[in-house]
């Protein structure tokens, strides 16, 4: 085994100066997955490129960009993993703007209200690559790339997926998705992931009159190849909030919101790729403890970190987080439990670390600024002794 892994130090030192740029992929924040990666393509299942792309992204998550706003201004701050240190910029962004990583560029999703698309180099900040925009009054939810240049955005307010050049901002074409709509003419797609060419959109389905869930959600199919619609699948519960495509699972991870009037009606879900069929909820909001949001994976492992909030809309505002185990389907316990007033915004992992927002506001209350928590995934425990201050409170959470 020491062999192996040294002959794959020479091969990655030698290469890593020849590469060109290559399309990230999903869940390589460990050694581990270098090893599985090289392994792969030793036994002629990828190729080089495969093994330099997972190489590239699992040296290169040693920073978080972090979208803030007090909900009338978006800004967003830097923050470097390793010392701590942070840089905040004033540019401008939506107050309710979230962000995430694709092939080494931060994508900004600028929602109702700018209704565009910010990308960003993280060798730069001072200045955007490109602004485009999405439709006024569209209200953008999620971007993904199928390739360099083929993007897909959903829209919340209208009943088409747009389809764009992410170098330029050219539509290249609407696809519509008014047929897999509830009774009010809107499906509401949200979250994206593509896996092996085929787009899974959530589609929440919400009554448009009192946005409470109108039926039970669904994951919409979007053949990437070429742009149509292939079908849908139903889900055990009703709102989706986020999903994520696990790796090691080859799953897809769902969390079911339902109303956020109802504690118990909710639940965590996955849907096998092979059968395409929903689990059930193999976690439900009683299980966890209360209405659930943003989750965030352990790489390369069956276990995750969730947003828990104990009060719905009407009751206390405080969340937690919790941890579990969807092999197991176990809650594993309350990792982050503040006393009261806390509400978290954002998660995110890397190979070692848990990144959680902290919103407590205001700070005489809380007794500090808020800003972003670190927490140890190897054990659980808080690294920073008090949140890294943001400048404005954080809303969403993205490493590169």
């Amino acid at each position: 085994m020491k062999r192996t892994i040294n002959k794959i130090i020479i091969f990655l030192v030698f290469t890593l100066f020849f590469v060109g740029k290559q399309e990230a992929l999903s869940e390589c924040f460990s050694w581990n997955d270098v090893v599985d990666k090289y392994n792969a393509y030793v036994g002629a299942q990828n190729n080089w490129n495969d093994v330099m792309a997972c190489y590239t992204e699992y040296v290169t998550l040693n920073d978080a960009f972090v979208s803030t706003t007090d909900y009338q201004t978006g800004h967003f701050a830097a923050i470097n993993l390793e010392d701590q240190s942070v840089n905040k910029y004033n540019l401008n962004l939506s107050s309710d703007a979230v962000a995430k990583t694709i092939n080494h560029r931060i994508y900004v999703v600028n929602r109702y209200g700018q209704d565009n698309i910010t990308v960003f180099s993280p060798t730069d900040f001072s200045n955007p690559l490109i602004q485009f925009s999405t439709g006024n009054g569209s209200n953008p939810q999620d971007i993904v790339l199928s390739n360099a240049d083929k993007a897909y955005i959903s829209l919340f307010q209208e009943k088409y997926m747009l389809v764009v050049n992410p170098n330029t901002g050219e539509e290249q074409t609407r696809i519509d998705l008014s047929s897999f709509a509830d009774s009010d003419g809107f499906p509401e797609p949200t979250q994206m992931v593509i896996v092996d060419d085929v787009l899974f959109v959530t589609l929440q389905k919400l009554d448009r009159n009192t946005y409470q869930p109108a039926e039970k959600g669904a994951i919409l199919m979007i053949d990437t190849k070429n742009d149509s619609t292939i079908g849908s699948i139903t889900l055990s519960g009703q709102n989706p909030y986020d999903m994520a495509y696990s790796e090691f699972l080859d799953k897809l991870i769902i969390s079911e919101t339902g109303s956020f009037n109802d504690l118990s009606d909710g639940g965590v879900e996955t849907i096998d790729l092979g059968t395409r069929q929903p689990s059930g909820f193999i976690l439900s909001e009683e299980d966890l403890g209360g209405n659930i949001t943003d989750f965030a994976m352990k790489p390369s492992s069956s276990q995750g970190y969730i947003i828990v909030a104990e009060g719905g809309i009407s009751g206390s505002p405080n969340t937690f987080i919790a941890s579990f185990d969807l092999v197991q389907a176990v809650k594993l316990k309350d990792v982050l439990r503040p006393n009261a007033g806390f509400i978290h915004a954002g998660i995110a992992t890397t190979s070692e670390m848990l990144l959680v927002g902290d919103r407590c506001i205001p700070e005489e209350e809380c007794g500090y600024k808020p800003g972003v928590r670190i927490i140890s995934t190897l054990t659980d425990e808080e690294i920073t002794t008090k949140p890294i201050n943001t400048g404005l409170p954080p809303l969403s959470i993205t490493v590169y």
